[in-house]
């Protein structure tokens, strides 16, 4: 049997038009429409590249201008000889006093920009008040249906809680009676009675401004019936800082919450700051020695520094090594350290600041709400400086804008003037050396010119090569020709081989 009876024959493709040959009658083609005309995109890419090779010229035209253009504002060494007076002198001092300005400005100016650019931290009073009112309590109700069943009046007891927090005005503030004050972890403190339009409202810094995070935690007590409610919490927005206003849940100035309940109930309040850059505490061993308890990590840096500069620490030849002492030693271990390792090894001796915490009791008795009195307490936020702001602006006016481009313009004229004195005296050197010897000067002149003109025409050797330059007209026992490779290499040029002298 043969084995290719078996496979199914398929239809052959019939003849197919080669790829060379053309599927329409020759002529010419059109690249338009129908009229023949340029496609619209051809025409806008024709005329963006066009308008691209211009403003390509006109940046080269401006650049070799900018290269061009004179700078040097230093009068020309010389020019005291042949100017009459005392005008040059007295440029020359301009020019010293205003070098000397220059530096006194640039200095200043780099002051500034470094004082704007670091955290500049200014500590108010944020005085925070802590009430609360109550609502269908048992002491409330009018009286009850003595021919109902339930005696309840139908309603849930509440209270509401309100925590209020106001920047106080930049004047000292009266202290109290230091036996009715209590402190609240170093930067708290309870008064027992608020004053009286100590508050500023209307501030720009609002309550939540200066906090990441607020949480309310009820405390369990042995005597309540029933289980304390759940904890309140409000965090910030992650928001960016070109976004103006904050929207309300990122930009209040006080914080309300309702709970169910009729019997007293204390409270914590945590508030975290929210401080840029991040605050760490400092654990004793390190505050002792730096004499600080909170700062940023720059600042704890600065300090280390300022340490080792005060105690000459640092090595003579390594400059990065420190060598440590005994407060040193004790915290870090070693008794050499590199100074880009001490970022890394102080990690361990510094933690974030704890949030603050504020203890309040809600009171729903009776007694109490007859003669409600609010909790006050006062902590230190860290503010921004306005004189900051005022920096700003200072360095922001338009009209120091103007100031500079007029300076600058002053400055392309005076640069202008002395490349003009220069071209000046050089003329005046040229007909002055004419005069004395003309003749050896035209000599000189043209020779000068002659070099020249072999220089840009490509002709001129190299030197040396012809025996022209002015070391080889010298003669004498000092001259090149008396010189041991002079007479090596005439030696080495007669020496015939085979022959002795």
């Amino acid at each position: 049997m043969n084995p290719m009876a078996s496979y199914r024959s398929f239809q052959q493709p019939g003849a197919q038009r080669s790829p060379a040959h053309s599927r329409r009658a020759p002529g010419p083609i059109g690249v338009g429409g129908p009229q023949g005309q340029p496609h619209p995109q051809a025409m806008q890419n024709q005329a963006y590249h066009a308008q691209r090779q211009r403003e390509d010229a006109i940046q080269a035209q401006l650049a070799v201008r900018r290269a061009r253009k004179p700078t040097d504002k230093n009068m020309p060494d010389g020019i005291d000889e042949t100017v009459i007076g005392e005008g040059v002198q007295q440029y020359k001092k301009l020019r010293d006093t205003e070098r000397k300005l220059d530096y006194a400005m640039s200095r200043k100016k780099l002051d500034i920009l470094d004082s704007v650019t670091n955290s500049v931290r200014r500590l108010r009073t944020l005085r925070i008040t802590i009430s609360n009112t109550v609502e269908n309590q048992p002491w409330q109700a009018k009286g009850l249906d003595a021919d109902a069943f339930d005696f309840s009046s139908g309603e849930e007891a509440t209270y509401r809680c309100k925590i209020e927090g106001r920047l106080l005005p930049d004047r000292p503030l009266v202290e109290s009676d230091s036996d009715s004050d209590e402190e609240i972890d170093g930067d708290a403190k309870e008064k027992s009675t608020p004053e009286d339009g100590s508050l500023m409202p209307g501030t720009r810094q609002r309550f939540s401004h200066f906090f990441k995070s607020i949480t309310v935690d009820f405390d369990r007590s042995r005597t309540m019936s029933t289980e304390p409610p759940p904890q309140v919490e409000w965090r910030k927005p992650e928001l960016p800082s070109n976004v103006k206003p904050w929207p309300e849940a990122a930009d209040f100035d006080c914080l309300e919450f309702q709970r169910k309940g009729d019997e007293n109930m204390n409270i914590t309040i945590n508030l975290v700051k929210d401080e840029v850059p991040e605050r760490y505490r400092l654990k004793p061993k390190l505050a002792e020695v730096l004499d600080i308890e909170e700062e940023d990590r720059p600042g704890i840096m600065m300090a280390i520094w300022h340490y080792v500069k005060a105690n000459g620490l640092q090595e003579d030849e390594e400059r990065r090594s420190i060598r440590c002492d005994d407060n040193l030693l004790a915290i870090f271990g070693q008794p050499r350290i590199y100074f880009p390792q001490i970022p890394k090894m102080l990690e361990q001796h510094y933690s974030l600041v704890p949030p603050v915490k504020l203890q309040y009791t809600i009171r729903v008795d009776p007694e109490f709400q007859a003669s409600p009195m609010p909790t006050v307490y006062d902590i230190q936020v860290a503010t921004e400086d306005p004189v900051r702001a005022k920096i700003l602006n200072i360095t922001r006016e338009r009209s120091q804008t103007n100031t500079f481009r007029q300076i600058a313009s002053l400055d392309d004229r005076l640069a202008l003037i002395i490349q003009a004195i220069s071209h000046s005296k050089a003329k005046h050197a040229f007909y002055t050396s004419f005069s004395k010897d003309p003749a050896n000067f035209v000599k000189r002149w043209m020779s000068s010119q002659k070099r020249d003109l072999e220089v840009i025409l490509g002709e001129a050797v190299r030197g040396g090569e012809d025996a022209s330059g002015p070391e080889f007209q010298r003669g004498g026992d000092a001259g090149i020709w008396n010189s041991d490779v002079v007479r090596e290499a005439v030696r080495f040029r007669t020496a015939v081989p085979g022959r002795t002298s």
